[in-house]
């Protein structure tokens, strides 16, 4: 007999729910499209063969956000660092819209948050991503990061005056 899942642990859905914030995490630890859509399907794949062995203990994303982070580490350790695609910079600004002055300057804006982020250490750069970029909360961030509360705060305050100092001169 089929066994049945409740639906918030149906794969296809948590697949639809997290894959855009899963890509957005792996994206800014290993700063590389390819790579990040390796990390995204890694983690799914572990997600479906692990789904089982969720006990509940905290919230999905958390769980999911642990294996992606993880994923994303591994890829990181296994590649040297690459740069910035120039290509994928320009169409950024081409997306920004407005006026041809608000592109060039979103589109650098983008590229000079993108190297800072970069310069951030994976620790920080994963509590940035996914406290600041994802919009979890500080709780459900150091579950994922299997790291205490402090921990997650000290981390997005280093990151938060990393990019700040970086970003200075835009931020007038």
């Amino acid at each position: 007999m089929h066994q049945r899942r409740e639906p918030q642990l149906d794969p296809g859905r948590l697949f639809d729910t997290f894959v855009d914030g899963v890509y957005t995490l792996a994206y800014r630890i290993v700063r590389d499209r390819h790579h990040a859509e390796d990390v995204v399907q890694e983690t799914f794949i572990k997600v479906v063969r692990s789904i089982g062995t969720y006990r509940g203990d905290g919230p999905i994303a958390a769980w999911i956000y642990r294996i992606a982070y993880r994923e994303a580490i591994t890829v990181t350790r296994r590649r040297t660092e690459e740069p910035v695609d120039p290509v994928e910079a320009l169409v950024r600004a081409e997306r920004a819209g407005g006026s041809v002055e608000e592109q060039v300057l979103a589109g650098e804006l983008a590229i000079r948050l993108d190297e800072a982020i970069g310069t951030l250490t994976e620790p920080v750069r994963a509590a940035f991503v996914l406290r600041d970029v994802e919009g979890l909360s500080t709780a459900d961030v150091a579950v994922a990061l299997d790291v205490s509360e402090s921990a997650v705060k000290m981390r997005l305050a280093r990151a938060r005056e990393s990019l700040r100092m970086q970003l200075e001169e835009y931020l007038r």
